[in-house]
């Protein structure tokens, strides 16, 4: 049996970022209420880590207490979240990600420029929600361009991507986009950004190369994790044996029957101890 790791496997620059900023804060303040809004990253178990640290999940803005701490997730709040929580008597603590905040200047930017936004990503993504607030209502979200080639557009369009987005889906809506609308629409503007962060497009890269080498693959990561997903259904395109498992408890022996060379990879928001932990289980299954 042979065990190939993705280098890029496990956090990224961003999620890092965000553990490092708020990992000692019950140390720092252990008179104050210290409030998440929201989940700060798509990972159950290092979520519960942070709650047995003392902090709280919340979701209602309304029910937070003055002279607490509240932390942002990584994946951005809308505009008018922000200056609520300006408003009140706490300490703010933005963990939002530099790439996503990158996007929410390109939106404003052309928001204000009159374009119309079309933004390629998941419109119940938390991440895309932010986003959509920074568009002041001027944006339409697709996944695929047949969500695309109905919808009605201005004549000056700027296209960004969710950071967590395919690379290859991405540039495939845009081809579509210049090819079945552009050439067909008279005094047509359109400017194309990619805000697909490097991590995203190295670790997707990476486990596709080892989704062909392998006999099967194990992505690790939390099911309502966007990047984790793609490297799920990445990897199914490639191989019959995939199997997406938010922890070791999940792993199943039958997987690795007749099996030679396992690969695993991670998504962006799994903690490397969980990572350890699925390759420490596999080996003493003794496949």
């Amino acid at each position: 049996m042979k065990i190939i790791i993705a280098k890029n496997a496990g956090f990224c620059f961003g999620v890092q970022r965000a553990i490092d900023m708020i990992n000692d804060l019950p140390n720092k303040y252990p008179d104050k209420k210290i409030y998440l809004f929201r989940e700060i990253i798509h990972n159950s178990q290092e979520v519960k880590r942070l709650q047995e640290k003392g902090m709280h999940i919340i979701y209602d803005l309304n029910k937070i207490e003055n002279d607490s701490i509240v932390v942002v997730s990584t994946h951005g709040i809308t505009p008018d979240e922000l200056e609520i929580l300006k408003k009140r008597k706490i300490i703010l603590v933005d963990t939002t990600c530099p790439y996503v905040k990158k996007i929410h200047n390109i939106a404003e930017y052309l928001s204000s420029n009159n374009y119309d936004i079309l933004i390629i990503g998941d419109k119940h993504h938390l991440e895309v929600r932010g986003i959509i607030g920074y568009c002041h209502g001027r944006s339409k979200v697709a996944s695929s361009f047949s969500e695309i080639k109905n919808m009605k557009l201005g004549n000056k369009i700027g296209i960004i991507a969710q950071t967590t987005q395919n690379i290859d889906n991405y540039k495939k809506i845009i081809f579509n986009i210049i090819d079945k609308l552009f050439i067909k629409t008279k005094q047509m503007e359109i400017r194309i950004f990619n805000t697909i962060c490097d991590a995203t497009y190295n670790r997707q890269k990476e486990t596709i190369k080892i989704a062909k080498k392998s006999d099967v693959v194990i992505i690790i990561g939390g099911r309502n994790s966007a990047n984790t997903k793609r490297l799920y259904e990445l990897s199914k395109n490639i191989l019959k044996s995939v199997y997406l498992i938010k922890n070791a408890s999940e792993i199943k022996k039958r997987w690795f029957t007749n099996k030679k060379i396992i690969g695993i990879s991670a998504g962006a928001s799994t903690p490397h101890w969980i990572i350890q932990d699925v390759i420490k289980k596999i080996k003493e299954l003794n496949v």
